[in-house]
This record gives structure tokens, sequence and C-alpha cells, in this order.
């Protein structure tokens, strides 16, 4: 029993010191930016981490990366903003996971002094002093998707929705514009079913066979994030409908872009994660004062004739050797 009281007394102390030393790393507040993505990696958030290392690197700063290594663990990256303020970081770089239960962590950081960059998604915090915005042009993206599949089922047919986060506000936006732009050019075209985003795969995979089964002659899906793509492709391919069925996917992957490469999903809109990383940490070393507080990227319609031309790899690859600007 001493033993184990002895183990476990040196177990806690060693957290101590490796919890101390991560909240010390920060203490040159002049050098170092803590970037907290949704999760780690993964093709798209390691490609933010490659953009935010390369910009850090000009500006003479340090990255300290760092997420849950779920998405859904909404309560560990609130302590790791938390954790960020005690620090005294340069500033900080955040994915938030939750739009609603992130907003009091980053005013937080605002009133502490903190320079905080939100990239990915947005909070409902108007920009304004120490908060800047770098954001996929949500509106862009349901744009795109719609005019691809109207384009590929020649205004004919239905559509299932999945991968829509309802807490979101980018999803929403995206939904918005996605349905908006296919009433408008494609009146023909029906949207029969729309879900709210998965916890996993199998989930996914559940919600579009569901979809199929109450829709049989469903001809396209259109997911808002990378698990409902990823269940799409395995529900269809399951059923050898990988042919029939179109599937426009929100967010990028090494994986997915092979999917698209081989025709077994018909597109891609990749949002430019390692811009993201990028001008982040350019608004959190440059002169502040003569930079928007709102930056909107483009995102990129990745399909079979386009997913290994030369533009497309800064959105697929993870090669930290190649600087894309």
């Amino acid at each position: 029993m001493c033993q184990r009281k002895d183990f476990l007394k040196s177990a806690f102390l060693s957290c101590l010191l490796l919890v101390t030393a991560a909240l010390e790393s920060c203490g040159n507040r002049s050098q170092v930016i803590a970037v907290i993505p949704r999760t780690t990696s993964t093709t798209f958030w390691e490609a933010e981490h490659a953009g935010a290392e390369f910009a850090a690197r000009k500006a003479g700063s340090q990255i300290r990366w760092n997420a849950p290594t779920r998405e859904d663990d909404v309560q560990l990256q609130i302590e790791m903003v938390d954790g960020v303020i005690k620090a005294r970081c340069k500033g900080l770089i955040l994915a938030p996971d939750d739009a609603r239960a992130l907003m009091l962590p980053v005013e937080r950081a605002i009133e502490a002094g903190v320079p905080t960059v939100v990239v990915g998604s947005a909070l409902s915090l108007p920009p304004q002093r120490n908060l800047w915005y770098v954001l996929n042009d949500d509106e862009m993206v349901g744009r795109m998707a719609a005019l691809r599949i109207g384009e590929v089922l020649h205004g004919k047919g239905e559509v299932a929705i999945v991968g829509i986060d309802p807490q979101s506000l980018s999803s929403l936006a995206i939904l918005r514009s996605f349905v908006s732009v296919l009433e408008e050019r494609f009146p023909k075209m029906a949207i029969v079913e729309r879900h709210a985003g998965a916890s996993s795969n199998v989930d996914a995979e559940l919600i579009v066979i569901q979809a199929i089964l109450s829709h049989p002659k469903i001809n396209a899906i259109f997911s808002l994030d990378s698990l409902g793509t990823v269940g799409a492709y395995l529900a269809l391919k399951s059923r050898a409908l990988t042919d029939r069925v179109k599937v426009v996917g929100v967010q990028q992957s090494a994986e997915l872009a092979n999917a698209v490469r081989l025709h077994q999903i018909d597109a891609l809109i990749a949002e430019d994660s390692y811009q993201m990383g990028y001008r982040a940490v350019e608004l959190l070393t440059e002169n502040q004062s003569q930079t928007p507080k709102m930056i909107k990227l483009p995102p990129l319609l990745i399909t079979a004739e386009n997913v290994d031309a030369p533009e497309t790899k800064p959105f697929i690859a993870n090669d930290w050797r190649v600087e894309f600007q």
C-alpha cells in the first residue's frame, strides 16, 4: 500500500511539473504564440500548423501548438484557452470546437490583454480590440457546392444534406447559401433530407443509409463536415452507388482527396487552413493598426480534374519543407 501511495504521489508531482512547464512555455510574452485548433493529426489542421510555423519563423516568433484529440472535447479546449491566459502568451490563435462555449474564454483572453485571432468558425463576438477573425468564405462555399451539384445533375434530382452543425455560425451560413442558390438556379431540384452532424464515421454512415432507404431516388449528398463526407462515401460504396449518387463535401483530407481522384466522391470544397494559420500569425506580429479585423479566404473546388494540380497542393499537403506562399 505504501508503495502504491508513493507511486501515485510521484505521478501527481510529474503531472504537476508538466503542466507548470506548459504554462511557463509562454513566459517570454514577446515570442510565443499559442495555437489551439479543433483537434490534431488531421490534414486540415496540420496545414494550419504549417502555415503558422512558416509565418512565425519569418517574424522571429515561436509557436506552441496543442489541441484536444477529439473535436467534441470542448471542456479541454476551454481549459487550454484559460491556460494560455495564465501563461501570458504573446497571442492566441483559436479554432473553436463550439462557438457558444468558447465565447466566454475568448472574452477572458481579450480582457486579459491577450491578442486573439479566431479562425475557421466565427463567434458571436464582433471584431474589436485584441480580436481578429480569419475565416473561410462560407457564402462562397454554399454557392460553389450548389452550382457543382446542379451542374453534375443537369438541374434535376433529389439532394440530401448532412453534417449540419446548428451551433456553428459557419455551418448555418453555408447551409443558407447552398439552399438559396439551389432554389434560385435549379428550381427542378429538391432537398429531401437535412441532418445534423454525427459524432463518428459509423453514425454518419447510418444517417446516409437511412436517407437512401427513405428516398431511393436520391441523386446527390451535400456534406457540411468531413465526418458526413466519409459516412456518405462508406454508405454508397457498400451499396455500389458511388457512380449514381454524387457526393460534394466540405473540408478536405488526404484520404478524401484520394477518393475524389478515384471518382468515388465527386468534389470537395476545400478551406484554406494553411492560409488561416499564416495570416493569423501575421495579424499578431505585424502592425496591427493597419490590418483588417476580419479576413475571409476563398475556398477551392477540388475535383478529379484538378486534385493533382499545383494550386491544390497547399490544401491537402502536409509537407512542412514547402512554404506555399
